[in-house]
């Protein structure tokens, strides 16, 4: 079950105060519990007019067009035009987001360990080049 929940924050691309509606599984876990931002007071929903439709006349020799449909409203965007870091942030910041370091077989276990602590950037030069 997902839910709507808004958050107060800093964000990290602006270093301004928002507010952000973001969407969130209470079930998740917690360092996986806010899945995406539906609304940010920093960036609001943009907004564009649809273009006018046009059609042609077919028994007309020199082809000749006539507006067909004109669309009265303006339509919203639904997605949030930002990088989305401050997922990452709430994220982080949710109680108990950090798991516990676990070992697997107590041989060789610095790539495992090194996968569970380290981002997947730091982590693809140790697999490309064994190190």
């Amino acid at each position: 079950m997902k839910e709507l929940v808004q958050r107060t924050m800093r964000c990290p691309l602006e270093e301004l105060a928002a507010t952000v509606t973001v969407r969130t599984d209470p079930d998740g876990y917690p360092s996986r519990r806010h899945l995406d931002v539906t609304a940010c007071s920093l960036r609001p929903s943009t907004s564009w007019v649809p273009s006018v439709r046009r059609a042609y006349f077919t028994d007309l020799a020199p082809l000749t067009s006539y507006i067909c449909d004109v669309a009265a409203n303006s339509c919203h965007s639904q997605e949030v035009a930002c990088a989305k870091r401050c997922l990452r942030v709430l994220n982080a910041a949710e109680p108990g987001a950090a798991e516990p370091v676990r070992c697997t077989s107590g041989v060789s276990d610095g790539l495992e360990l090194a996968r569970q602590t380290l981002s997947p950037t730091v982590m693809r030069p140790l697999w490309f080049y064994g190190l």
